[in-house]
């Protein structure tokens, strides 16, 4: 065999069935011209397929939904899917492929169609509109493909990675009538860290936070995670994205979930990869270049493979009051915000710290909280702190990195009541005898442990204070005229009555049979005679 003839032969394998587009003559002029490597031919491979990007092609093959005598708009309007590609096309994996054969999978067409609607195909017979492999493009992909994106600043990839990712889904998903109800409807939604502006700041990053700069989420969850730098910078997009999955997925909020897709973007440059639940990153080989329009095109073939796996990875996840938007920010107040990170831990963080206990938790202080979560450490009923409370930064913010932990809990049985009053009791005795007090006892801070019903812990204890502090600021949330003692100041007493006002307003008091033995519990711990140790003594939870 000729090296002429080997070229070639690696160059059709390069284009697969697209390399029946061109002519053995076409073959001979590339390996005449010097494409004579593998670079250089893929690099060729890129440059025919752009070309024929500019090309009308002829529409072979569409997927249409026929409104059966009804309006296009109107519910119940029948898909028709003659070949069976739509099953196809979003019918969840089978399994979980390893990562390295997922990575391939992900560019590779296979053969499968990208879907459109009647209207768009009807506009596709009078305009060009981008077919590759006989296959039609949705309009807002087209013009991603066709079209090279102009944003402003360097670091342009997370408006691209807005602009594709889940308007490509949500889009195939909404032309192809899937119901909401339905095992093929995806809830897609994405928050990005910066936002593209020229006309304001040339550099395109108008605000940073300590998070990934593209976070996808599907059916509540984070499911996608990208990291954008300007161009050339792509060492350093590849280890900040990896130090932000450092940790992995939890059982807890991801159940038997193996890995994730994420990004790192220098520029126009993409490299697609994967993080697991120990957070190890495995990078596809192949670099998207979002300058070329060939690069634009497989990218979204492989948005749409990914469909098919987010399908996979909805069916795995647990139940919604256990998701979470991993390393997303929430902002609780104007002062306190709450970041779920990988490897189940939880940071929070209180902006003017000093200000904020003045303000809202009379009596702390950082040392005071450092002693509070050394006490915690000690109890299984307690918020424990993987890292100690510090004010950190110029601004001297508080941070504390938490475990992460299940929902708040909601107990439905006479026993199940009881292991949540018992470790609500065994968390504020372990506190009082510290001399500290909880103060805000309220169903929102007494989460599952472990995600189960029966086992419970106390969160949020930066409320936490001295006990008979005096209290002259306004009451917190699920405060009365009985909680505070007869000085005005907020004792371990006051925490035992809170719980009997916890018990109170749990749903399981409103909807079963109130015992002789709970209603006394509860007459003791309102009427401030139990102490904690003496209401983990009472007969009714220790029966």
């Amino acid at each position: 065999m000729t090296d002429h003839q080997a070229a070639a032969d690696t160059l059709k394998a390069a284009l697969g069935s697209r390399s029946a587009r061109l002519t053995e003559q076409d073959y001979r002029n590339l390996i005449e011209q010097g494409f004579d490597s593998p670079e250089a031919l893929l690099d060729a491979r890129d440059k025919t397929l752009e070309a024929s990007l500019t090309r009308p092609v002829a529409v072979d093959t569409v997927l249409a939904w026929q409104a059966e005598n009804k309006p296009s708009n109107a519910a119940g309007s029948a898909l028709v899917d003659a070949r069976g590609s739509i099953q196809n096309l979003l019918k969840p994996l089978d399994s979980w492929p390893s990562p390295e054969d997922f990575l391939q999978y992900l560019v590779r067409p296979d053969g499968r169609k990208i879907p459109v609607s009647q209207r768009a195909f009807a506009k596709a017979q009078y305009s060009e509109i981008l077919v590759i492999d006989n296959t039609v493009c949705l309009a807002e992909p087209n013009a991603f493909i066709k079209v090279d994106p102009d944003v402003g600043g360097e670091e342009k990839t997370t408006t691209m990675m807005a602009r594709c990712i889940p308007t490509v889904m949500q889009e195939m998903i909404q032309e192809l009538a899937v119901p909401p109800t339905s095992e093929y409807h995806l809830d897609l939604s994405y928050s990005g860290n910066k936002t593209e502006d020229r006309s304001q700041n040339p550099s395109g990053v108008l605000r940073k936070l300590d998070r990934p700069d593209m976070l996808i989420m599907v059916n509540g969850a984070t499911s996608f995670v990208g990291e954008d730098k300007g161009q050339g910078n792509d060492r350093q997009a590849v280890t900040e994205l990896e130090g932000y999955v450092k940790g992995g997925l939890d059982s807890l909020h991801y159940a038997s979930i193996k890995y994730l897709p994420c990004y790192a973007a220098a520029g126009s440059r993409v490299t697609l990869g994967l993080f697991n639940n120990i957070g190890k990153v495995t990078w596809m080989q192949h670099t998207f270049d979002m300058s070329r329009a060939a690069h634009r095109a497989l990218f979204v073939f492989a948005v749409v493979n990914l469909l098919r796996w987010f399908m996979l990875m909805a069916k795995g996840l647990p139940e919604m009051r256990f998701r979470i938007q991993l390393l997303e920010t929430w902002r609780r107040s104007s002062h306190v915000t709450i970041t779920f990170q990988p490897g189940g831990r939880v940071r929070k963080q209180i902006r003017q710290f000093e200000i904020w206990a003045q303000e809202h938790s009379p009596g702390s202080s950082l040392d005071f909280l450092q002693k509070v979560y050394q006490v915690a450490q000690a109890s299984q009923c307690l918020a424990h702190a993987l890292e100690a409370p510090a004010c950190v930064g110029r601004a001297q913010q508080y941070q504390v990195t938490l475990e992460a932990y299940g929902p708040p809990g909601n107990p439905m049985t006479m026993q199940e009541v009881q292991g949540y009053c018992q470790d609500c009791c065994a968390g504020a005795e372990a506190l009082h005898a510290a001399s500290v007090v909880m103060r805000d006892f309220r169903s929102p801070n007494v989460l599952t442990r472990n995600g189960a019903e029966g086992k419970y812990v106390i969160v949020d204890l930066e409320f936490a204070g001295p006990n008979k502090h005096p209290w002259t600021l306004d009451w917190l949330q699920g405060w009365d005229d009985h909680t505070l003692n007869q000085e005005g100041q907020y004792d371990t007493f006051s925490d035992m009555y809170q719980i009997g006002k916890l018990i109170e307003g749990l749903p399981f008091w409103r909807s079963n049979v109130r015992t002789p033995a709970l209603m006394s519990f509860v007459n003791g711990l309102k009427s401030k005679r139990l102490s904690a140790s003496e209401a983990l003594q009472h007969i009714w939870i220790s029966c």
